[in-house]
């Protein structure tokens, strides 16, 4: 009852609609809109992983970046103090996505790894 309960307070993140292509770097960013309780690195948090690349996928596809699904994520480096997940895409491709608590998700590239075509 509580998974759905966390999924249902995601579900804002993961519909996100809003992303925009940085200029000068590799750098996308996605945001979230209607979600009130601004707690979204505690739902996050909660989330299964199977549940976290849902959001992580949403997050990349928001940000203009090739991806049809997430297949794995795990957690990666503090990104200008926000958490960060390495989330690989169904064809091998992996990007840094860092989420700060009002939900703006930052997606890289990772360092060596050239994004796919797609």
């Amino acid at each position: 009852m509580i998974r759905h309960a966390v999924i249902a307070a995601t579900l804002p993140l993961a519909l996100a609609a809003c992303g925009a292509k940085s200029e000068g770097d590799n750098a996308a960013t996605a945001s979230a809109a209607n979600n009130s309780s601004g707690n979204y690195l505690a739902q996050i948090n909660q989330l299964n992983e199977k549940e976290r690349n849902g959001v992580l996928f949403r997050a990349i596809s928001d940000a203009g970046r090739a991806c049809q699904g997430v297949t794995r994520s795990a957690a990666g480096p503090v990104l200008q103090g926000n958490p960060s997940w390495i989330a690989t895409c169904d064809d091998g491709t992996p990007w840094v996505v860092s989420i700060n608590d009002k939900g703006i998700a930052t997606v890289n590239a990772v360092q060596g790894a050239a994004p796919k075509a797609g």
